[in-house]
This record gives C-alpha cells, structure tokens and sequence, in this order.
C-alpha cells in the first residue's frame, strides 16, 4: 500500500480552545487508520470527548489484524470499537461526574489492502476526489438530513425559542454525537476500490469552502503540507467561527 499523508489543526479565530483532535497510523499488516474528532463545542469537556475517541480507536486499530477477516467482520470491528469508547467514556464519567455530557463527532477511515471502510458519526466528513471529480462519502447526521422528523421538530423548536430561532443555524444541529450519554449512530460505508484523496475535515473547515475550490486546491500539483494550510487559510479567510481540522490521504494503490 502506498500513501502520502498530512494533517493539520488550527485553533480559528473565535474559538478560546481547541476542541479538535485527529490522529493518523499503520499496523504491522500495512493497513492505515485515519480519524479525525470535533469535540461538541456547546458542551463542557469536548475536547476530552474528542482525544479519548481517537487515542482509543487508534488503541485498537494497532492491536487488531484485518487482512484475514471478511468485509462484514471488519464492519463489525468499526461498530464494536466504537461501543467500547462509549464503554470507556461511562467508565470515565463514574469518576469525574462532571464529565456526563462530553461529546464528540467522529470520521475515520480504515484502508486495509485495495479498500476503504468509513465510519461516521455526526457532521465531520470524509470526502475522496478522484480522477479530478469531489464526492462526499458520509451524511452528516443532522435536521437537515434527517427527513422523517425535520419539519415536526422544527416546529417544535420555533415554538419553543420564539424569536431566538436561526433558521439558518438550526438545520445544523445534530441528531448523532459520540459521548456517554449521547444518542449514536453508526454509520458505515464501503469502498471497493481505494485509489484517490480522501479528506476528512470537521465543519470550521468544509462549511466555509465551496466544492470549487475544495477540488481545485486538492487536484493542484502542490505537496499536500500546502494543500493543507491553502485550505484552512481560505476557511479563516471565508470567516470561519469553529477550530478547523483536515486530514489528507493519498492512496496511491499497491
């Protein structure tokens, strides 16, 4: 498997702290994990949502061998790793109570021989361009998209905050995080051919950049540190109010 990889987290210019976190490694089969976490901002403890999820996933990526299961058990693998961090968030909240509402979104990707298993949970994403063309793998897990319950719940909230309702800010909110106490959705994706450059990003990044320049920056000729910074520079420049974090991977085949 050959790859290029770059990262890169920027606090923003509004946020006090940075509650991103995103972390990158290989096992000893040559299979790569990618994951990047945006830790709920309204919330206290974030950013402890977010570094326990990725330093737990990345736990048990390095100890765990993919290349002799199936498609459905590696699936299965994402799932479960995912159940024990909420195990391990809970265990963490039966001692430091104040901790009970930390939550965090996740995107990663495990790209074991030719393919790549998504997971997703939230509104980061995980993007892949390939022969010059953008497409967003994951769905954010928001009101916007979750189309049985949108208009009933929209009421509902104008109802209840009055004239504090955003009708743009509301459609945003989500209906999935990762936490102890949080309702979470799992949702998986799978790629049979893993050629191409994935990105995954949190919204401080993808909210303030169109598709355009998004696929214009990332097909450019330029080494992926500067790809890297350009993005960021243009969400900070587009006015971003969040941290911004990107993960770059490109999967050159074997």
């Amino acid at each position: 498997m050959r790859y290029k990889i770059q990262s890169l987290t920027d606090i923003g210019r509004v946020r006090k702290s940075n509650q991103d976190f995103l972390g990158y490694t290989e096992n000893n089969e040559g299979c790569l994990f990618a994951i990047v976490c945006d830790g709920m901002g309204g919330h206290a403890y974030g950013e402890l949502a977010s570094k326990m999820a990725v330093e737990t996933f990345i736990r048990l990526f390095e100890k765990t061998t993919f290349l002799e299961k199936s498609d459905n058990e590696i699936n299965e693998w994402l799932r479960e790793s995912v159940k024990q961090i909420i195990q391990e968030m809970k265990n963490h909240v039966d001692v430091f109570f104040e901790t009970n509402d930390m939550g965090t979104t996740l995107t990663a990707v495990l790209f074991v021989g030719k393919k790549a298993f998504v997971v997703n949970i939230g509104d980061s994403r995980t993007y892949r361009i390939k022969d010059g063309k953008l497409n967003q793998i994951t769905v954010d897990q928001n009101l916007w998209n979750d189309k049985d319950n949108r208009e009933k719940r929209k009421e509902e909230i104008k109802n209840y905050l009055g004239p504090r309702f955003n009708e743009m800010t509301y459609w945003k909110v989500l209906t999935s995080a990762l936490g102890p106490n949080k309702n979470t959705k799992i949702d998986t994706y799978l790629l049979t051919d893993n050629v191409g450059t994935f990105v995954l990003t949190t919204d401080g990044v993808h909210d303030y950049i169109d598709a355009e320049t998004f696929t214009e920056i990332l097909t450019s000729k330029r080494r992926l540190k500067a790809k890297a910074k350009e993005m960021i520079e243009y969400a900070l420049n587009n006015f971003s109010t969040d941290n911004l974090s990107l993960l770059i991977v490109e999967m050159m085949g074997e």
